[in-house]
């Protein structure tokens, strides 16, 4: 070929190169994650933590750890306080797409993806009146106290079945929220309340009945929390969080945050 004709071949590749360009950058464009929508679960420090304006917390430091794992993938709404029942609804509806820090049920192996690393593990204690001298050390005590053995939890946690499951006990899960509980157990509409630690103590401080309770010192369950998404969640966004997080995990990097956030 001459050389007219080896530049007039350079030139068509140029221009075809130019015309496939934008398709390039478009294909990139339309590759790109979605962002994984989430919000701030009302009444469950340390897991998020109003500190000002401003919504932190155990969540919120895995959030941004995933991010600076894989830039790609970028977390939304934290900053919004939202219930947990709404948070769930939602996030089965394809309102939201993921949900921090949940405990593994049947309903919701039914309704989400759970990742498989394990985010962090919370233990149970009881909460009493510091005027009341009961000092359970299992169940089975609870069980003999009969109708003076009622059990406060928060209505829709995973702690509900988890008593259920128990069997025989008194429980009253008809109260949402941690502060209302607490009004309940001052009230005497209640002998104990079950929650989790970390959480309880600030709950309590938040409360403002410090040295009205106290937390009974034996551990009644351990549970581990975990990731959960909602079944509309893009395959690929579902793969590179899970990644994420085992790489956190192997670095023991959850383990830090966990650990950073366990004395709240």
């Amino acid at each position: 070929m001459n050389i007219h004709g080896s530049r007039h071949s350079f030139f068509i590749l140029l221009l075809a190169a130019a015309h496939l360009f934008p398709r390039i950058v478009s294909d990139s464009r339309a590759a790109e994650l979605p962002p994984v929508r989430v919000a701030a679960q009302l009444d469950s420090e340390p897991k998020f933590v109003a500190q000002g304006n401003i919504v932190a917390g155990n969540c919120v430091d895995i959030f941004r750890a995933i991010e600076k794992i894989d830039p790609d993938i970028k977390f939304t709404g934290e900053q919004r306080w939202l219930p947990l029942k709404r948070i769930e609804a939602m996030t089965a509806a394809g309102q939201l797409d993921a949900i921090c820090g949940l405990i593994k049920n049947e309903e919701r192996t039914s309704s989400y993806r759970i990742l498989e690393t394990p985010l962090f593990v919370v233990t149970y204690h009881f909460l009493v009146r510091a005027d009341d001298s009961v000092n359970v050390k299992s169940l089975g005590e609870v069980r003999q106290l009969k109708s003076d053995g009622i059990i406060l939890v928060n209505g829709g946690s995973g702690a509900v079945s988890f008593l259920k499951n128990a069997g025989n006990l008194k429980i009253d899960s008809s109260a949402s929220s941690t502060g209302g509980n607490i009004e309940k157990l001052l009230a005497g509409r209640g002998r104990f309340f079950f929650y989790r630690q970390p959480g309880l103590n600030s709950e309590v401080r938040k409360s403002g009945h410090e040295g009205k309770v106290r937390v009974l010192p034996t551990t009644f369950d351990a549970q581990v929390f975990y990731m959960m998404l909602g079944p509309h969640i893009p395959k690929e966004t579902e793969a590179r969080i899970a990644q994420a997080l085992g790489k956190l995990n192997e670095r023991g990097e959850l383990k830090h945050i966990a650990e950073k956030w366990a004395s709240y």
